[in-house]
């Protein structure tokens, strides 16, 4: 069973609860529109402003860590900074990307109760580095040698995932009490995920070679096959294309594709203690996806001789390319694969959102978000204050701060404006990430336009605290 999993962020949405969107972080958001519609497929008007959401996260490194114009005689250059990467490595390094698209998104309200349905098409992807493997890298396997002890791989994971959701979900609210729950029905499309319960490496005494343990599986499920083939002096992968691809690959065939079926859910709650405070909580993406469709997995499973590569010092980046292609060719020799087309399993990430929101004023609202974020065989979590000001019926703003993925520079803006019935919303949870991205370990946009009518938010208190 593999575990794949790229969460998102969406820090500053969760107290827009004038877009449909904070919906699908909290089923039990106080949504005040009678009727909402978006999306791309709606015509002229899903285009205006595309409902899309893009997140990049990276929890050890800024691209100034790594490269920077160098001093001196290098003045003129781009450098490779060795020892500052090397200062920011964890245990486990996270580099993850999200790009979601919204076809269409419908919500209405009968009473007490609140309906919405969405189709998205999602793409998920992202590694996780060992600082063990960043040292072999660095150093080669000589510090490790001297000081008689492994280097652990198993947090290695890579990941791939492209699905299309179906979501419908359905709150109920009484005078304090609201809840909420969303059922998703999920199609994978595509599929490239690594499931590594053991793998480490081991430095013989005696002769300097390595001992490889491994208990690992690589996966795909792709539309077209893969066949692997072992020979005796090494392994080879390669791909079994036929002649004529375009009558192989249907790009139709490919986006209808609902043989890989999954089911996840989301779930929330929000309590109203008094006029001033609320709490809440949910749950989402608690689900996983089954693959069927031309299912491909290699199986490593025992005890490895591995002589290693020739490992120096970086000095750019054609050096960098080259140590990694030595090192994954020499792996892909030294461990015997076992190849099978059996389904597989993949989780979808998981969060877990409990916060509160302060009202000194009717119309100003304070916030604090608690997230942890279930990632592969770790737990991550971040915290994020805001500032949210619903000034009149056709305007809102919010302002957040966020510490997340190791990174304490994370200011969130985001707003939604009415025109009309046309509503558009924008956030991001990192402004300087978009502005400075080579200097931001995190970078978050979400944007789109939504058709709404009947405005009927929850009367004001007759008490101005």
């Amino acid at each position: 069973m593999a575990i794949n999993s790229i969460a998102q962020q969406d820090f500053t949405l969760y107290y827009m609860n004038r877009t449909l969107q904070s919906q699908w972080l909290n089923p039990s958001s106080d949504y005040p529109y009678v009727v909402s519609v978006g999306g791309l497929m709606v015509p002229v008007f899903g285009q205006i402003s595309p409902p899309l959401h893009f997140n990049y996260a990276n929890n050890a490194w800024n691209y100034n860590d790594i490269f920077h114009m160098g001093t001196g005689m290098k003045a003129d250059s781009l450098v490779l900074d060795l020892d500052k990467m090397m200062n920011n490595v964890h245990k486990q390094n996270n580099i993850r990307f999200e790009n979601y698209f919204e076809l269409l998104s419908v919500g209405f309200k009968v009473k007490t109760l609140f309906f919405s349905f969405s189709i998205s098409e999602k793409l998920n992807y992202g590694i996780s580095i060992p600082g063990d493997f960043m040292h072999l890298i660095a150093y080669g396997n000589m510090p490790y040698y001297e000081e008689n002890k492994s280097y652990d791989f198993s947090r290695l994971n890579l990941s791939f995932t492209h699905y299309r959701e179906y979501a419908f979900g359905v709150s109920a609210s009484t005078e304090k009490l609201r809840i909420g729950g969303r059922m998703k029905l999920l199609f994978g499309k595509s599929n490239i995920s690594t499931d590594i319960k053991t793998l480490s490496l081991y430095t013989n005494p005696d002769n300097v070679y390595m001992t490889a343990v491994t208990d690992m599986s690589i996966h795909a499920s792709q539309p077209l096959p893969i066949e692997y083939e072992y020979y005796a002096d090494g392994d080879s992968m390669r791909f079994d294309l036929p002649d004529d691809l375009e009558s192989y690959f249907d790009p139709a065939n490919y986006f209808l594709n609902r043989k890989n079926f999954g089911l996840a859910v989301d779930i929330g709650a929000s309590y109203e203690i008094n006029h001033q405070w609320e709490v809440f909580a949910s749950a989402t993406d608690i689900g996983l996806i089954t693959w069927n469709d031309n299912p491909f997995s290699m199986s490593s499973n025992g005890n490895f001789l591995f002589k290693g590569i020739e490992v120096g010092y970086w000095h750019n980046t054609d050096e960098v390319q080259e140590s990694l292609e030595n090192l994954g060719d020499s792996l892909l020799t030294t461990f015997h694969f076992e190849d099978n087309n059996q389904s597989y399993v993949t989780f979808l990430p998981s969060n877990v959102y409990v916060g509160g929101l302060y009202k000194p004023l009717d119309k100003i609202h304070i916030g604090a978000l608690y997230r942890a974020e279930f990632y592969k065989k770790s737990m991550m979590s971040s915290l994020t204050l805001s500032f949210n000001s619903n000034l009149t019926k056709w305007f809102s703003g919010h302002v957040s701060y966020s510490i997340a993925n190791n990174s304490f520079i994370n200011v969130g803006l985001g707003f939604t404006l009415r025109l009309a019935i046309f509503q558009f919303y924008l956030t991001t949870d990192n402004v300087t990430g978009i502005i400075w991205p080579q200097k931001s370990q995190n970078m978050n946009l979400r944007m789109g336009c939504n058709m709404v009518f009947g405005y009927k938010e929850k009367p004001n208190s007759k008490i101005f605290y």
